[in-house]
């Protein structure tokens, strides 16, 4: 396979990048941090490449013939990348995106398709990603009509092991049974933490609609009063309102989702694993993950500013030229890490390289094939390489009958 991809790359090579690129903040950073390690780093990617990349990231599929010819007649990348950002195809993906990361596949507990159709609408109306949150931790209602309640009706045991990852970064699960074994973090701040989340009942409404509701528990004293990580405890029995307040106001928590959307873009994150952070694990550009927290505070957690950042950057459009050894230059960020696709992203590819409407369920069928036993897994970190799809699409999409089309047209219109 890898022959043959090389063999093609030569038979139709790639239009060259035709414009010009200019260094961003994040790339000053980045510049810094390679004149210390004396690293060259990639050149900038042609236009074919990203605007194949682009598309797959923000709108989840590869470019279609006419929007690859379109955009090689004018090769404006900002100007791509405003396009995408207002398609309706973003939200879409987006949200889908974000509701795997924070839901999973499985609907345990709750509804994740009323969850999906709320982050869909947040994204959409680009609500600040504090706010987002906060509604996620603070909901009340059923999941059958409350998208944002079934995140937490999703994890009814000990919900501060996803909270913690999703938001913070942090595996405080480690810290369950027993005292951290590579961070400070003890037993009893896991406990205290968890407890936050005591002040809610479960009430079953019908075989499929679960309502969560507040309750006034006991406020305690000592070790068993909530507290979070920094060391703030609540003042009312307002318990996740005001956990949201400690969260989203925390430093760690800039710090996450701005790794997060760096992960996302450059399929690595400056603190790899993404919810993995921790004494022996830090970031790998200390200053870019520090300038990339002040800039989405600064911006109010307005996440299309913070894309704007990333994708209009040299860092984004650099090669994926990076031999599989080449582990300095990608923790680094001198080559763009290649990504997997999601089989989110093969489907919806496979109907725009055929032309296809998508079929009812089909993709979910998809999904459930790619994945096999591991849809109950935890997806905090999307670009894992799992396994194999050759063979599966043959199987779930139909190949496309006498296409009438050059060599060339049928590469192009597969490749993106």
């Amino acid at each position: 396979m890898r022959q043959l991809i090389t063999i093609l790359a030569t038979l139709f090579p790639a239009i060259a990048y035709s414009g010009e690129t200019a260094e961003t903040k994040v790339d000053a950073i980045l510049k810094s941090a390679w004149s210390e390690t004396n690293i060259q780093p990639s050149p900038i990617c042609s236009d074919e490449q990203f605007l194949r990349r682009i598309s797959l990231d923000l709108i989840g599929r590869i470019p279609t013939m006419e929007e690859r010819s379109a955009f090689l007649a004018s090769p404006d990348r900002s100007a791509v990348i405003e396009r995408l950002l207002e398609s309706s195809e973003f939200p879409k993906f987006w949200g889908d995106l974000w509701t795997t990361q924070l839901f999973g596949y499985e609907d345990n507990n709750a509804d994740r398709d009323t969850l999906a159709q709320w982050l869909h609408e947040q994204f959409r109306t680009n609500r600040p990603y504090d706010q987002i949150v906060e509604e996620l931790l603070t909901s009340t209602g059923e999941s059958a009509f409350d998208g944002p309640v079934n995140f937490l009706l999703r994890y009814p045991e000990e919900p501060v092991v996803k909270v913690s990852r999703a938001f913070l970064g942090v595996r405080l699960d480690c810290a369950r049974c027993h005292d951290h074994p590579f961070d400070r973090w003890t037993q009893v701040d896991f406990k205290r933490m968890n407890r936050f989340f005591e002040a809610t009942e479960r009430q079953d409404v019908s075989a499929s609609n679960v309502r969560l509701v507040d309750v006034v528990r006991d406020i305690g004293s000592g070790d068993e009063r909530p507290r979070f990580l920094t060391g703030a405890e609540p003042k009312t029995t307002q318990w996740r309102a005001e956990f949201a307040l400690f969260l989203t106001r925390s430093r760690p928590f800039a710090r996450n989702v701005s790794n997060r959307l760096w992960y996302h873009f450059l399929g690595r994150g400056i603190v790899h694993p993404v919810d993995d952070v921790n004494a022996s694990n830090p970031a790998s550009v200390p200053a870019l993950l520090e300038a990339l927290a002040d800039e989405v505070r600064a911006s109010k957690f307005d996440m299309r500013h913070m894309i704007r950042l990333i994708c209009n950057s040299q860092a984004y459009q650099r090669e994926s030229s990076a031999s599989k050894n080449d582990h300095t230059r990608q923790q680094l960020f001198a080559v763009r890490t290649i990504k997997p696709l999601t089989p989110e992203q093969w489907h919806e590819s496979m109907c725009a390289a055929t032309g296809q409407t998508a079929k009812p369920n089909e993709r979910d069928e998809l999904v459930r094939a790619f994945l096999g036993e591991d849809l109950n897994a935890d997806y905090s970190s999307t670009w894992e390489y799992r396994e194999t799809v050759q063979g599966l699409m043959a199987r779930l999409v139909d190949p496309v009958k006498s296409p009438g089309k050059s060599v060339d047209e049928l590469f192009v219109r597969f490749l993106g």
